[in-house]
């Protein structure tokens, strides 16, 4: 599909969507990405211009082995990452997401041809914190964050962008493991399923992340230790939030009155909070977002040995359709891990 008429697509989607609101988000995501795809330059030539800081053209020098690397495990990388947008300001996207107060059960925002999904993207992020407080005033649990990189998921020809690089021993490990998390999703997404998409790409670029910095700059490197401190890290932390998470679903599903469920949430909050030291203050839909993109590894890891190896359970994931879902946002994925492992065996 070219630009112009995945743009129309986009204004036909925002004729079709009830409210100001989806209009308003349709008509933004179609200028911010043709804006984004305006900005954008040829790898190739922005590495040979004496103009781009040694950093940035070292990093953007790796992209092709990163590129290959993930498509020798079955990655379409496809038209991806050929092209490098300087944007200007700290992150790619503002994420808005939404969950019901007393329930884990997010907020969900639908379109023609692409579905559903548990969040909402904007470019400006003056109009993501409007969104916001939108929601909040509505009585959801609410937040907004910025996010570094994000797939368009085939429709347009994703490029690299400058919120995506780093500066410290960790930017190569951070650089490889967004390009092969977005290609994920340019291979493997099905829709109205951002639970098992995320878990998904999460666990397969962060398995090949292992791999390729380990053979592209050795064991005990700075890279490679920088990379291992910071998911040692994240784990200890994902995990003390999803026990945090567990702990609520339980109150939520108890007979306790309202106001009752409330206070013991928010003494279970505050726990959360002390024993992470946390600025920002978590919420049913903060732990809804660290429940879809890493509540998924366990029921992945059994399918992954079942495979035995991470091509095959590429292509498993490849075969999966929205039939195979029970519903639309499916929370548990194990019936999907077991689907994966018996498609993996069937195929050997």
């Amino acid at each position: 599909m070219s630009r112009l008429v995945f743009a129309f697509a986009l204004v036909l989607a925002a004729s079709g969507s009830s409210g100001c609101l989806m209009t308003r988000y349709m008509a933004q995501a179609t200028h911010g990405q043709l804006e984004l795809m305006a900005r954008a330059r040829p790898i190739d030539k922005v590495v040979a211009d004496p103009n781009t800081p040694l950093r940035t053209a070292l990093l953007l020098s790796a992209i092709p082995e990163i590129k290959d690397y993930g498509r020798s495990y079955g990655l379409s990388i496809r038209r991806n990452y050929t092209h490098y947008s300087a944007l200007g300001r700290p992150a790619a996207v503002w994420f808005v997401g939404a969950a019901d107060p007393l329930k884990f059960k997010p907020r969900k925002w639908c379109f023609p041809i692409v579905g559903c999904f548990a969040g909402l993207g904007w470019f400006d992020e003056d109009e993501a914190v409007r969104h916001k407080l939108s929601l909040e005033a509505q009585g959801y649990d609410a937040i907004v964050r910025p996010a570094s990189a994000y797939s368009t998921g085939g429709w347009f020809p994703d490029p690299v962008l400058s919120t995506m690089l780093r500066g410290g021993d960790d930017a190569f490990p951070e650089l490889a493991n967004v390009i092969l998390h977005e290609s994920v999703h340019a291979t493997v997404l099905v829709p109205d399923q951002p639970f098992f998409n995320e878990s998904f790409a999460t666990y397969v670029a962060d398995t090949l992340t292992d791999h390729w910095i380990i053979e592209r700059f050795g064991r005990g490197s700075p890279e490679e230790l920088a990379w291992s401190l910071g998911q040692a890290t994240h784990l200890a932390r994902t995990s003390r939030m999803l026990d945090a998470y567990n702990q609520l679903k339980t109150l939520y599903a108890g007979t306790l009155a309202r106001d009752a469920k409330l206070a013991r949430k928010a003494a279970i909050i505050d726990e959360l909070v002390v024993d992470l030291r946390l600025r920002r203050r978590p919420n049913n839909a903060s732990l809804t977002e660290t429940r879809v993109y890493n509540g998924g590894v366990e029921a992945l890891i059994d399918a992954h040995r079942a495979c035995g190896d991470l091509g095959r359970l590429v292509r498993a994931g490849k075969s999966l359709k929205r039939r195979d879902f029970a519903k639309t946002l499916q929370e548990d994925l194990v019936p999907i891990g077991k689907l994966l492992a018996d498609r993996c065996r069937a195929a050997s």
